[in-house]
């Protein structure tokens, strides 16, 4: 399973933050909760595990414009994440998902940003 960690926990996240049905949000996060707990493997799985939480992907909002961005400023996540956001979700049918979508690159791009700044000091 070793070789496949990185793509399933990017995909994960992906489900994760970025799905439009909340019970297929919270079932992907516990899904990445269970690879955590036994893989142990995933980069900052502890770290998101505690962000991405049952409730905090109870709002889709939330789970757009809160959990995205934290995660599109761990390196190892963000090209899937933006890439994601940028190719899939700037096209959805539903207008909202378009807006949260732009919204959540902004944002991410915001928080990126900031962490680079803070690394380049």
């Amino acid at each position: 399973m070793a070789p496949h960690v990185a793509q399933l926990a990017q995909s994960l996240l992906v489900v994760v933050t970025f799905d439009r049905e909340v019970n297929v949000r919270r079932a992907a996060s516990a899904a990445f909760q269970e690879n955590v707990g036994r893989q142990g493997s995933f980069p900052h799985g502890i770290e998101i595990v505690t962000r991405a939480d049952y409730f905090a992907l109870g709002s889709r909002p939330n789970a757009y414009l809160r959990v995205a961005p934290f995660l599109a400023s761990l390196e190892e996540y963000r090209p899937m994440l933006l890439r994601h956001l940028l190719e899939v979700k700037s096209r959805h049918w539903d207008e909202s998902v378009r807006l949260l979508a732009a919204q959540a690159a902004s944002s991410a791009s915001v928080k990126v940003w900031s962490v680079w700044d803070v690394h380049c000091r």
